[in-house]
């Protein structure tokens, strides 16, 4: 009766396992050990490791970023001029949002952005020079965005809650003779727990 009990336990035992088990041809049982789920719970459950996150992907990806945001070839027809190439926007739109840190209206802030200046650039015919609102990088709000982020990445980071889904990250890099960089980012936090940035800008007073 003992040895029924046991056979009974462990046969219970196996079957409890089997929808997660595999037999193998000589009928032997394989137990699969369920792997913890890949998350990304270590970058996005606070507001300055998301803010981390968005850095160290834009310095890896800076260098590679769509930058065909005009339409050049008109600039030698006065009837025509400058024009906004929308193709070229929506590209870098869908670049910024595969960094997984930034929110749908950060994201519709930059597409009403280049929707202006098409407007802009339509009234107000333009034929050489910088096109005029596209005349610096768009996350780094610079134009020398390499030398940012690395000054970003390497200063101080101060987050203040704002609300209980609502935060604001600022980032001041090393102080240097008159000057530093910094940026001021808003961010919220979304039902499934993560940090997406809403508004990225320049601090007052980087000087003090």
């Amino acid at each position: 009766m003992l040895k029924i009990l046991v056979f009974a336990a462990f046969a219970l035992g196996l079957l409890s396992c089997s929808n997660d088990s595999t037999t193998q041809p000589d009928g032997l049982l394989l137990v699969r050990v369920a792997e913890r789920p890949a998350t990304r719970q270590a970058a996005i459950t606070s507001p300055e490791k998301t803010v981390r996150a968005f850095l160290a992907w834009y310095a890896n990806h800076q260098a590679t970023l769509p930058t065909d945001f005009v339409d050049h070839t008109n600039g030698q027809d006065t009837t025509k001029g400058y024009a906004v190439n929308v193709e070229g926007t929506e590209k870098w739109l869908a670049e910024v949002r595969r960094s997984d840190v930034v929110s749908a209206a950060y994201l519709q802030h930059w597409r009403t952005y280049f929707r202006q200046y098409a407007d802009t650039l339509r009234l107000h015919k333009q034929y050489d020079g910088p096109p005029a609102g596209f005349d610096y990088d768009f996350l780094m709000l610079s134009q020398e965005p390499a030398q940012k982020v690395d000054e970003l990445r390497a200063g101080t980071f101060v987050t203040q809650l704002t609300t209980a889904r609502q935060a604001t990250v600022t980032v001041l890099g090393p102080q240097h003779d008159g000057w530093r960089e910094g940026m001021k980012f808003k961010l919220s936090q979304a039902s499934s727990g993560e940090w997406l940035i809403d508004e990225m800008r320049i601090p007052d007073n980087l000087t003090q």
